[in-house]
């Protein structure tokens, strides 16, 4: 009889211990620095910066106009994506930089939050250890609280809205050769809102994500619900600039073709929105319907 209360004395210890839960929280977004250079000189040298630390450009552009987005790739960062059954989606670190009145501000993804937001395998705390070595990092946030890994990985925004594995579903083809060809020739496209702004593949695997720059051309009504500029209006108000949420991705994934739902996508990178008000998700409640019709047309163009 001693022997089994002893053991049950150590289980309970072990149980409500606090180190056998995970209590810390993770913000979506890295402050890395504010300076006072001028965006064009902080973006020749954020690019040389990850350079040398060992990071590949995968592509760059302005979604805002005092706003550049650097996306970057490793092998580090494909090798934690091919363990992964939709790593993919996480082969790509999004960098920004802002000008503003009160300096330019360096901003990154929190690579640790994407590791429990997108279900991976692998620890990303080399990654995230590598950007801070080179770029910086004088705070985390984009939530006051932030989430807890358990609440971060099986995140959605409210009862009966989308997870992370409730994708829009673009397309299916015979190969993986046809679905990226498809996503190819969509994207090749021009004077439509959709823009290529990178390529991975993923290695070992049939799986590619491509990065995909979203602008209103004037030709379509709906064209405003997914266009870059008109979401940052609504969801960044305050605090360090959040436009590191660009670019939007779109996954092949063997022969099949998905891209995160917005009402997922965009609810987890600013989790503190509230539904209602001027800065409210119903502010932008045409825009997840919007950006799956504008996806899915793109995968069908001939």
């Amino acid at each position: 009889m001693k022997i089994t209360r002893i053991l049950v004395l150590l289980i309970s210890l072990t149980l409500f211990s606090p180190l056998a839960a995970d209590d810390t929280r993770y913000k979506p977004f890295v402050l890395a620095s504010v300076s006072e250079a001028s965006l064009a000189d902080r973006f020749d040298a954020t690019v040389a910066t990850l350079e040398d630390a060992g990071f590949t450009i995968a592509g760059h552009y302005r979604p805002l106009e005092n706003s550049v987005v650097i996306v970057v790739t490793s092998d580090a960062l494909k090798e934690i994506a091919a363990q992964s059954e939709r790593g993919g989606y996480a082969a790509g670190q999004r960098i920004s930089i802002t000008e503003r009145d009160s300096g330019t501000e360096v901003a990154y993804v929190n690579p640790i939050y994407i590791q429990h937001a997108y279900r991976l395998e692998t620890d990303m705390s080399p990654v995230y250890s590598a950007l801070q070595e080179a770029l910086g990092g004088m705070e985390t946030f984009g939530s006051k609280k932030g989430l807890k890994a358990k609440k971060l990985s099986k995140y959605n925004y409210m009862p009966m809205m989308q997870k992370f594995d409730d994708p829009s579903e673009l397309g299916e083809f015979a190969s993986f050769e046809d679905a990226t060809a498809a996503v190819e020739a969509g994207l090749a496209v021009e004077g439509d809102a959709l823009t290529r702004i990178y390529r991975i593949d993923i290695p070992g695997k049939d799986q590619a994500v491509f990065g995909i720059g979203m602008k209103a051309t004037g030709n379509s009504e709906d064209e405003e619900d997914i266009d870059e500029s008109f979401q940052m209006s609504i969801v960044d108000f305050e605090g360090p600039s959040k436009v590191a949420y660009f670019p939007y991705e779109i996954l092949v994934n063997g022969t099949n073709v998905e891209a995160l739902h917005m009402r997922f996508r965009m609810a987890v990178h600013f989790p503190d929105l509230s539904m209602m008000g001027d800065h409210g998700f119903t502010q932008l409640m045409s825009s997840p319907g919007a950006i799956e019709d504008a996806l899915e047309a793109l995968v069908a163009t001939p």
